[in-house]
């Protein structure tokens, strides 16, 4: 029988916290292992009390798991397990990790080698929406992935300014995975499903509650290098994300924001604690992607230690430019890549100030 129809009984088990089941796993290893025991081996562990073992008992049925695992096979959405090698290794050593994450859309994101999570207001000022998409596009457009909650405001911007770009952006729910809040993401959610990726640690069919939101801001912070807030007043969600940063020992960057306005207070206050100011999109990229400042001939620019090295593409066009080749048509022209994979490259190259790019010209630094 299918593994993962044990694993999604296992997870039904709602009046089973997740430290227990976890406890259970760490000693049994498998759910499947564990729907075999007999009650006398589970009263053993000292885990469960006597009114969870007789819920244990009652809820041995595998009918609805069958019948959710259907579901999700017809609507392309995927579960991964802590066994499974898709499973991000980031997540394996936070506070309470999650047992499993039901997933929709690009799978291979979990384990992009640069993350980063945005957060913020959900009613944002112009100013703060405008921060989040510029920041977003311009990440994503070297090829970072972005992480948010797929809610209003400063998420929802987020995610939209990554989808202009790359397209590279995981949006983590408080519900679970066939449940799109608030329902005016519907547009977002089902896009992201198609061309990114939708994450969530709830069972199908879980609502949107409050307490559900708290736990997904620490999956959020997991899987990120670093975290960058927008936006945020002193006692908001957003908050909780970055404490869970922190915790996690993550990079947490701020935009800073009108002292007189209460809805930029909480990231002003992180830079007095010693949070990162940020003012562009290079000043986060700096702590991620290593250029050399030595002085160097163009050739030898090639070989700079980078965090990543040359791209395919990224090598073709410096070795173009290094010929003369100095307008983006003649890129275009001479390399057969698409003009949009040509424009995301070149923007790549000049954050991390290879190439500039003056009236049109493209030259070598």
């Amino acid at each position: 029988m299918n593994d993962n129809i044990y694993w999604i009984w296992f997870l039904s088990l709602e009046k089973i916290s997740t430290k227990q089941k976890n406890m259970l796993l760490e000693q049994f290893l498998s759910p499947e292992i564990i729907f075999l025991l007999n009650r006398q081996t589970l009263e053993n562990t000292k885990i469960l009390d006597k009114n969870k073992l007789d819920y244990f008992e009652h809820n041995k049925i595998l009918k609805h798991a069958q019948d959710t695992l259907h579901f999700m096979d017809a609507n392309n959405i995927h579960l991964i397990t802590r066994n499974d090698q898709q499973f991000p290794e980031m997540l394996k050593n936070i506070y309470m990790p999650p047992l499993a994450l039901f997933a929709k859309g690009d799978l291979s994101l979990l384990n992009a080698p640069i993350k980063i999570g945005i957060v913020g207001s959900r009613k944002p000022t112009i100013s703060g929406a405008k921060y989040a998409k510029l920041f977003a596009k311009s990440l994503s457009a070297v090829g970072i992935t972005i992480i948010s909650g797929l809610a209003t405001g400063i998420d929802g911007n987020s995610h939209w300014g990554s989808l202009s770009e790359l397209g590279r952006t995981i949006g983590v729910l408080g519900t679970g995975i066939d449940i799109c809040y608030p329902r005016e993401n519907q547009k977002l959610f089902d896009l992201m499903t198609q061309k990114a990726l939708v994450i969530t640690e709830f069972n199908l069919g879980e609502k949107p509650l409050p307490h559900h939101f708290p736990l997904r801001n620490r999956i959020i912070s997991g899987l990120s290098d670093g975290v960058l807030v927008i936006e945020a007043r002193k006692k908001s969600g957003s908050l909780i994300t970055v404490n869970h940063a922190l915790d996690q020992g993550k990079d947490v960057y701020v935009i800073p924001g009108d002292i007189s306005e209460s809805s930029w207070a909480g990231g002003n206050h992180l830079l007095k604690e010693g949070a990162k100011l940020v003012t562009e999109p290079k000043d986060i990229l700096e702590d991620y992607i290593v250029c050399d400042q030595l002085e160097t001939t163009n050739e030898e620019k090639v070989i700079q230690l980078r965090k990543k090295p040359f791209t395919v593409d990224q090598q073709l066009l410096f070795e173009l430019i290094n010929k003369g080749y100095r307008t983006i048509d003649e890129l275009v022209s001479y390399s057969n890549l698409p003009v949009n994979i040509v424009n995301s490259v070149l923007t790549m190259m000049e954050i991390e100030e290879i190439i500039t790019i003056k009236y049109g010209n493209i030259l070598l630094i």
